[in-house]
């Protein structure tokens, strides 16, 4: 024991025998600090701080201090030369959220990072399920409450991450199953976590639920499964054309769209259903009763989610104006309510509407997403895909009072750094933290409405965010002075001083 605190001790003595120690005076007793060391060509070889608070610098009679190991950012004794650490005091400064620009879903900055949706369900209550891919090429299995003040839960992250685009979701039984391939998982909807499975032998094309029924639709036929145990109820042989989507009705009653965009209903023998000519039905869902809602694609280009019952044909109908193509469609089974969403070239809409007491439509949810990968701004302007990324702005600095020679202006540009996005020198010394979220690769600054400000925005592939960073004319810069290395170590350190209260 002896011998290994002997050891330990030796380590700490070589530890401060190479350490270099940094004294300054700052501008103020507020606020925080950012320091450099920069080698003879003016390049920064080393951050030591990266907005430390004041209280985190030892204090001594001539002003704070800190140590810097003689090394680079790589881990590497620095070459013999004459080294500065120079830096900058920033007091006041002040980083806001002003907005998410580009995608409906984001409304606060603990929100899903949804990028599309790949199918959507209805929970009992009226809750959407979300089988969405993230940024970040992730999926998950979420659940929207539209009228929560705190209206995400996140059900599951897998199995959804491989193929969240590529998914269909049906709900039954207390259930959610999640199609992808051949391989069907039932999962708690109270916890999300996977309680059953099974691998099936056709290729599945549709899964769809109603009650504790499960229809799973393949181009040789349609069987029937027990929500609460995948237990195999009945089957129905094929429709006449190739199919496309199915909706329970009831045990042995479905509905089935073709391919080709016609509609049968199958209880068990099939019967074509009439639709408008020139229309092709694109998706279905069970409705209330013994109605289901129908996604039709007009031969112009328009789309209506449409109720019908198979006795009485068609009930009614919600047109959406310039949609995209249908992508998926469901509906609840106590009440006239039904979600979809449609796809386009570069935008995504996602829509969630009740028949109101008066029978006119209540919409509860209307969520849009526009491409931002490639956003920029025009003329200040900012824009979904195209426009300019200006990365960096000049600021006016404060003078320091105890050197009037320091710089009084800076360049500061946006950058990704250690822990998340924000405001660094030219050369890369962090001032300003942004935001400490990861994952967004593409950052543009503008100068603000006012002196000292600048508009911060970042985006991830979901969205754009934009901050509002105020008082940058708060920032000091000063000079820690000049130290001569050699063989990685300070070739005369200054002398020691006793660590006593500084008050500037």
């Amino acid at each position: 024991m002896a011998a290994l605190r002997l050891i330990y001790g030796l380590l700490l003595f070589a530890t401060a025998a190479h350490a270099v120690e940094i004294r300054f005076v700052p501008p103020s007793a507020e606020g925080t600090i950012s320091l450099g060391i920069y080698d003879n060509a003016g390049k920064l070889v080393r951050v030591l701080c990266d907005e430390w608070p004041i209280a985190d610098f030892s204090a001594g009679l001539n002003g704070l201090s800190t140590e810097w190991d003689g090394k680079d950012s790589v881990g590497q004794p620095v070459a013999a030369g004459t080294y500065t650490a120079r830096g900058f005091h920033m007091e006041d400064v002040a980083v806001d959220g002003e907005a998410f620009h580009f995608n409906g879903w984001i409304t606060t900055e603990d929100a899903p990072r949804i990028v599309s949706v790949g199918a959507i369900g209805i929970l009992a209550g009226g809750d959407l399920l979300l089988a969405a891919r993230l940024a970040g090429d992730r999926g998950a299995l979420l659940r929207y409450s539209p009228q929560n003040a705190s209206p995400w839960v996140t059900l599951a992250a897998e199995p959804l991450s491989a193929a969240a685009q590529n998914v269909k979701l049906a709900v039954a039984g207390g259930r959610v199953f999640v199609l992808t391939g051949k391989k069907l998982r039932a999962l708690d909807l109270a916890t999300g976590k996977e309680v059953a499975g099974v691998e099936l032998s056709d290729d599945p094309v549709d899964v769809a639920g109603r009650e504790d029924c499960l229809a799973v639709l393949s181009g040789s036929g349609i069987k029937i499964y027990d929500a609460t145990n995948l237990t195999g109820r009945s089957a129905l042989s094929a429709p006449p054309v190739k199919p496309a989507a199915v909706a329970p009705l009831g045990t042995d009653d479905v509905v089935v769209a073709g391919e080709d965009g016609s509609l049968w209903h199958g209880a068990p023998e099939w019967q074509r259903l009439e639709t408008p000519a020139a229309s092709k039905v694109r998706a279905l869902a069970s409705g209330r009763g013994n109605t289901f809602w129908a996604l039709e694609q007009s031969a112009d280009g328009s789309v209506a989610v449409v109720q019908y019952s198979p006795e009485e044909g068609r009930l009614a109908e919600w047109v959406a104006a310039s949609a995209g193509e249908p992508a998926s469609l469901a509906a609840a089974v106590d009440a006239d309510y039904f979600a979809a969403v449609f796809a386009g070239a570069n935008t995504e809409r996602t829509v969630a509407i009740r028949r109101n007491a008066s029978n006119g439509w209540e919409l509860l949810a209307d969520k849009t997403i526009t491409a931002s990968d490639s956003f920029g701004l025009t003329g200040g302007k900012l824009s979904a895909a195209t426009g300019d990324l200006p990365g960096e702005i000049t600021v006016g600095l404060r003078e320091n009072p105890l050197d009037p020679s320091a710089p009084r202006s800076l360049a500061l540009a946006a950058s990704v750094f250690a822990g998340g996005t924000g405001l660094v020198t030219s050369d890369g010394l962090p001032l300003v933290r942004v935001s400490e979220d990861p994952g967004f690769g593409r950052l543009a600054v503008v100068a603000g409405p006012t002196p000292g400000a600048a508009q911060f925005y970042q985006g991830d592939g979901a969205c754009v965010e934009q901050y509002s960073v105020s008082n940058l004319g708060g920032i000091t810069a000063f000079d820690a002075g000049a130290i001569e290395m050699e063989g990685g170590v300070e070739k005369t350190p200054p002398p020691v001083e006793d660590p006593e209260p500084f008050t500037p």
